[in-house]
């Protein structure tokens, strides 16, 4: 696997600056060095006393019994209870991805963790002053699910206010904002980790293993189990070993109680002998190409990290009264795995009782028997939040917990996201009336475009337990791609007879997943909100809007918003009046003569375009710059014709915050905000080299031909469409 050497470098025994180099080093300077004397003097612990602390700790903690834990600590047993899971659980939602950035540009990774309702702690050599942390954001939850999906991540920013650090012992201290780049999470949701002066975390030296949690190369969040030997300690080091990985700036270190013990410092990998390059297990030196290296060849020979007892002690001695380091001293409430405060802790956030009424909120009522009745109205369903509802035998509590959203909003009551009620509705969704596209709808048979054969395609392809590939709503189908969590093509019938588009109603999208396929594989109200991005319809709302009754029509309509139909996409793009429509409504007056008595149709085929040169990454999902629109209809004389589209958003997307490490090396984008919506006409040739789509059997009914220009026109108005 290649990863960036210059990041490698900056994680490793190989700064790229004398001032790193020499924190790195561990050299104290001659102004620090009576202070670190006096905090570390005699805090080498003989054997026999150590291991009398480290039985101490490990019963002070009490997640075990304590002969059970002290054998693990002096190389007796190698077992462990199953709460050591759920310890891994509670702790690494604490710990973050720093993306650092400096003059608008991201420059590198770290890892950071929060040691009290305010703080974070990582390295000195990740922000040497103030200035480098106020641009810089620190991402929680960059991780992969339990599905092995991408978690949209929580971004807070920092307040260097509080800023404390040390290059003599590596350590910054800085200020987290109190609410995520949304306003919408509160940084007393993630918790924070208690830091322990005491002596005695650590048990026998060659003997105790080591755990990390981290964010390597500033790749989703990783932990490194037991793989950590303790092989020796110093006044302010101590020093383990594994062959296998290395650790990450700012990682905290862990014994097996999850009590920090140490701040990852750096790691030693195996080097030639004037230091310049990696070499591998047989002495060969690593090659690096374009700043990347194989890092799966580079040998790891320990790793360094700075005890905590001597970074607080340091840390208080220097800063006696301030109001935030005196925090560090206050632990945090204790927890269990649903992140909820238990009984005889403080709670973070007082329970909000809520009875409300029918107009507008929730509501609850008893039927006088065993049933209690929760009333939500649909426009609970609108935002993408969450409450939990706790029962008992006198009210209905909306309990606002650690690890919930909590909502900047005033209109509380009307933005709550009720998750359960949003997965029930899911499944009561009926398909069964659905017939899907038509492919006789213009009168002459247009069967559905496929997916290329082509195993790897085919293998993308989300299908239902009868193993069909083709979703059908009303009025339109979808296959839907598993990989990507979009469409492959979606199919619409669009009906221009005036009297059978009888909604008049007002539209208020309302979205849902698909049950029919793995709804694990489809995108959510979370990975959409404060995105800036919209769910844009591939088959519009708009076409399938239609029907013999009102009734009929607005169903129609409302099963476009499934997000097997959708992609993310910039504001107004597919939008009523967006420029998807307008192509349509141009197709219509200019394509189709209408005679007297005689009503427009077309059939219409949408999709994105995806390009690995160009696309984006989103929280960790694929953003397709490009879409497709291919729209076939019947001329005066009952000719069938079609033609093709392709439409860019690569220009608009400037607003959106794309995952660093595809813009590591980008400069930031200068975009004049007056740019419009770049699109073009082009062969449906064309379009099926740039997809994964057949569209063999529509290429005979193109209108538009390849000019000597190339295989696409720039559409400059409506005046300038090949039809």
């Amino acid at each position: 696997m290649e990863v960036s050497a210059q990041q490698l470098k900056k994680e490793t025994n190989q700064p790229e600056d004398g001032a790193v180099g020499a924190a790195l080093a561990g050299a104290i300077s001659r102004k620090e060095e009576p202070l670190i004397h006096a905090i570390t003097q005699d805090n080498i612990l003989g054997k026999i006393v150590n291991l009398e602390k480290r039985r101490q700790a490990i019963s002070a903690k009490g997640f075990e019994p304590t002969e059970f834990a002290y054998e693990r600590a002096i190389g007796r047993n190698d077992s462990l209870y199953t709460n050591f899971t759920e310890l891994i659980a509670l702790t690494k939602r604490k710990v973050g991805r720093i993306v650092i950035k400096e003059d608008g540009k991201k420059t590198g990774y770290a890892t950071g963790f929060m040691v009290s309702n305010r703080l974070m702690l990582t390295n000195w050599h990740v922000f040497r002053n103030p200035e480098m942390a106020e641009e810089s954001e620190v991402h929680f939850f960059y991780e992969y699910d339990a599905q092995g999906y991408p978690s949209s991540p929580v971004i807070f920013r920092f307040d260097t206010t509080g800023f404390f650090n040390s290059k003599d012992l590596d350590y910054c201290f800085v200020a987290v904002q109190p609410a995520d780049v949304t306003g919408r999470v509160s940084l007393s949701s993630i918790g924070y980790l208690f830091l322990d002066r005491s002596l005695g975390k650590i048990g026998e030296v060659g003997v105790e293993r080591l755990n990390i949690i981290h964010h390597p190369q500033g790749d989703y969040k990783q932990i490194s189990i037991r793989e950590n030997t303790f092989i020796g300690i110093e006044s302010t080091k101590i020093f383990y070993e594994t062959d296998t990985a290395q650790g990450s700036s700012g990682s905290p270190v862990f014994n097996d109680q999850w009590q920090v013990v140490g701040l990852h410092h750096k790691s030693i990998a195996k080097m030639s002998a004037d230091g310049k390059h990696y070499l591998d297990r047989d002495d060969n030196i690593i090659p690096i190409v374009d700043d990347k290296i194989d890092i799966t060849r580079v040998v790891w020979l320990k790793n360094e990290g700075m005890r905590i007892s001597v970074i607080l002690n340091h840390l208080f001695e220097k800063n006696p009264h301030n109001a935030l380091v005196a925090g560090l001293s206050v632990p945090p409430p204790r927890e269990n795995l649903r992140f909820m405060v238990v009984e005889d802790a403080e709670p973070v956030v007082q329970p909000v009782t809520r009875t409300m009424p029918f107009d507008g909120g929730i509501s609850t009522t008893n039927d006088g028997g065993k049933n209690i009745n929760i009333h939500v109205p649909v426009s609970a369903l609108d935002a993408g939040n969450s409450i939990e509802i706790s029962l008992s035998n006198r009210t209905v509590d909306a309990v606002r917990t650690p690890g919930i959203i909590a909502l900047s909003s005033g209109k509380t009551d009307d933005l709550l996201f009720l998750e359960v009620a949003k997965v029930e509705k899911e499944r009561g969704v009926d398909f069964s009336q659905c017939r899907g596209y038509d492919p006789e709808f213009l009168g002459v048979k247009i069967p559905m475009p496929q997916p290329k054969k082509i195993r790897a395609i085919q293998n993308q392809i989300a299908r239902t337990k009868n193993r069909e590939i083709e979703l059908k709503y009303f009025k339109h189908s979808v296959i839907f791609n598993a990989v990507t969590r979009m469409p492959f093509i979606s199919a619409v019938n669009v009906e221009g007879d005036p009297t059978k588009r009888l909604d008049n109603s007002k539209r208020q999208d309302d979205w849902l997943r698909d049950t029919r396929i793995d709804v694990e594989c489809q995108l959510t109200d979370k990975f959409y909100a404060a995105s800036k991005f919209d769910k844009g319809h591939m088959a519009r709302f708009e076409d399938a809007d239609w029907g013999d009754s009102e009734a009929d029509a607005l169903r129609n309509g409302v099963y476009t918003c499934f997000y097997t139909n959708a992609c993310p996409q910039v504001a107004g793009l597919n939008r009523a009046g967006g420029l998807w429509g307008q192509l349509e409504k141009a197709v219509l007056e200019k394509g189709i003569k209408k005679e007297t008595g005689v009503q427009a149709r077309m059939t219409v085929f949408n999709g994105p375009i995806f390009n690995p040169e160009k696309d984006r990454i989103f929280r960790g999902v694929r953003i397709p710059m490009d879409y497709f629109k291919i729209i076939m209809w019947l001329d005066d004389a009952g000719k069938l014709k079609a033609t093709g589209f392709k439409l860019s958003q690569e220009t608009l997307v400037n607003e959106i915050q794309f995952d660093e490490e595809f813009l590591l090396d980008e400069e930031a984008l200068d975009i004049d905000r007056n740019v419009v919506f770049k699109s073009s006409q082009c062969s449906i040739k064309t379009l099926g080299k740039l997809t994964q789509i057949d569209f063999k059997h529509l290429e005979k009914f193109d209108t538009f031909k390849a000019t000597d220009g190339g295989q696409e026109t720039f559409i400059e108005d409506i005046e300038s469409l090949v039809l």
